[in-house]
């Protein structure tokens, strides 16, 4: 198939990508993170393990070992502050950007690669769609699912270069990579192991290999993938137990295959399966959407044989859609867009694998296989948002690349207009990008109101003033050196303040209670009682329970008030109601400060 978009100078695309993304910079700057969910998380974890800490020993976590250890490495060596991790975030983003780029480009041409490009910038990068800012690539929820991004691009750009020199360095290279996702989650590892056996075994054959040089490749493959898990086993059994050590290698995985998560509604709801049936009919309005814009679209294309002035049917049939989509669509249409995309990419797989790509069959079946595999987690609730800001991404990149490129070039070469189904298609991709946007933006609007200072410097919404009080009290109550707990969910408050938890849990929430169970986290608490209790409010229904204290958490909850003074409410009463707040309570046994 003949790549028909590659007119204009090679370095179009990458600048267009790239100024997109520098504005996308200055128009979120310091609005990216949640002041209170998750993010804190991701800074207090590293923070303390810079001092010293052990992971796992000392901090309990349910991942696996890279992300903390490598954030910790940035806060030793650029100072500690959420500055230091915004900047690194920015440059692994910019990493990412490079290596998609280039396999993406590979697999089509160049609009195609800069239309995913700037799909990626726009709708996943920087996205704020969610109440909670935590979605995105700057200021993620868990880095273990954009290092593992990273990672296993690293890995498909090894065997893409292994497919141009049939050297084994380049399979030893993705083995590496594939081993560091390892130790990250098990989502991006099953996706990045099934591609890139999927790619290294289809390339083998494509070029006839023996039996015995595919056997040393896969075990080349297998061994090197093996070194990053055996060294961090080996690092982390310097401080542990050789089966605590291990436990903390295999990271979530204990959990996962435990079935704690899946036992949760929030992981059903996640998925979909929790209403089933209306999942089913999102999906089928969404590939009807598809349906109804592309297939009467292609049908023209193909029956403009030969038209002459095929630029100025693109342009005009881009002008009409674009402004006919983004005049009477309604919003929530295009948010609920990629509902349809499980089955878009298993049809784009099923293409791939009937040679209809030529010598781009491996590849794109390869990530094919890979957006399906992070596409299980949210298989019948896909958006761009919430955890699909790294799990349909992919799928979505895959999508962008079959209609800007694939599509048209398959068009052109049977004689049509492809130029209008790219244009079509184009259209499209303006529509939603813009809409996310819209979206995103008056969240990033709402965000007006200064936490932290300096290096931790963040803007936050309504809650931030709470926040902000709060912190201003601690600082004036507490001695330095006194410690304070957050529950359930808050650890930002540790980290803003400086002061550690002296227990090592850092999340009182469903999940954690269910993982590590409510009688040991009281344990905890019991044997290193804080100085300070800070009750966060947090309403929990995406859990199946509302408030800690009510409805799950009792134990822990109770022993807080018999043992607790409460000094000071910032807010509304936390706990309670829909209305936000935080509760400061000092230990009856430990002096106010003088």
């Amino acid at each position: 198939m003949r790549a028909t978009g590659r007119r204009g100078p090679a370095w179009l695309g990458p600048a267009l990508i790239a100024g997109a993304g520098t504005a996308m910079v200055s128009w979120t700057w310091e609005k990216w993170a949640d002041p209170l969910i998750d993010f804190g998380r991701e800074l207090y974890v590293p923070w303390q393990l810079s001092l010293g800490r052990v992971l796992y020993a000392d901090v309990a976590y349910l991942n696996g070992p890279l992300s903390p250890y490598l954030n910790a490495l940035w806060f030793r060596l650029f100072g500690i502050g959420i500055r230091t991790l915004v900047i690194c975030n920015v440059a692994i983003l910019a990493a990412i950007v490079v290596l998609l780029h280039r396999l993406l480009e590979q697999m089509s041409d160049r609009l195609a690669a800069a239309a995913a490009g700037l799909t990626f910038v726009t709708l996943f990068a920087f996205g704020h769609v969610t109440a909670v800012g935590n979605y995105n690539f700057v200021s993620p929820y868990c880095h273990e699912m954009t290092h593992g991004l990273l990672f296993a691009l690293a890995a498909f750009c090894c065997l893409a270069r292994h497919d141009r020199t049939a050297g084994a360095i380049p399979v030893a290279g993705a083995g590496v990579a594939v081993g560091l996702v390892f130790l990250t989650k098990p989502e991006p590892f099953v996706a990045t192991s099934l591609a890139s056996l999927v790619w290294l075994g289809l390339g083998l054959r494509a070029r006839g290999a023996t039996l015995g040089r595919a056997g040393r490749l896969f075990g080349a493959f297998v061994g090197a993938a093996l070194v990053p898990p055996l060294v961090a086993l080996a690092l982390l059994g310097r401080s542990m137990p050789a089966g605590e050590a291990l436990r903390g290698t295999l990271g979530s995985w204990p959990w996962v295959l435990g079935g704690q998560a899946s036992s949760l509604a929030f992981y059903r709801d996640l998925m979909g399966t929790e209403h089933l049936g209306a999942s089913l009919g999102a999906i089928a309005r969404s590939t009807a959407g598809y349906a109804a814009v592309l297939v009467p679209t292609a049908g023209l294309a193909l029956a403009l044989h030969g038209a002459r002035w095929s630029w100025r049917i693109a342009v005009g049939g881009f002008l009409l859609v674009a402004l006919v989509l983004g005049a009477f669509s309604a919003p929530s249409a295009w948010l609920e867009a990629p509902r349809a995309l499980p089955l878009v990419t298993l049809g784009l797989a099923v293409a791939a694998s009937g040679g209809l790509l030529g010598p781009r069959r491996v590849p794109a079946l390869a990530l094919a296989v890979f957006a399906l595999a992070l596409l299980a987690k949210i298989f019948f609730n896909v958006h761009a948002y919430h955890y699909g800001f790294v799990l349909a991404m992919p799928a979505t990149l895959l999508v962008v690349v079959a209609l800007v490129g694939w599509a048209p070039a398959a068009i052109t070469a049977r004689g049509g207009c492809g130029a209008l189904f790219r244009a079509v298609a184009l259209a499209c991709l303006l529509v939603a990008a813009l809409t996310h946007l819209e979206v995103s933006g008056r969240r990033f609007a709402a965000k007006t109101h200064p936490v932290g200072g300096g290096a931790d410097m963040l803007l936050a919404d309504a809650r931030g003033p709470v926040v902000e009080a709060a912190l201003g009290a601690l600082a004036r109550q507490a001695a330095a050196g006194q410690s304070l707990a957050v529950l359930p969910e808050g650890v930002m408050l540790n980290y803003l303040s400086r002061r550690a938890s002296p227990t090592a849990y850092t999340n009182f929430m469903p999940p954690e209670l269910a993982f590590y169970g409510e009688e040991r986290m009281l344990a905890a608490l019991r044997a290193a009682p804080p100085d300070y209790v800070a009750l966060v409010h947090k309403d929990t229904r995406e859990y199946g329970v509302r408030f800690f204290g009510h409805d799950y958490g009792r134990r822990l909850y109770a022993w807080i008030r018999r043992n607790y003074r409460e000094v000071a409410t910032f807010g509304a009463r936390p706990l309670h109601d829909q209305r936000f707040g935080i509760a400061l309570l000092r230990r009856v046994d430990t002096p106010p400060r003088t």
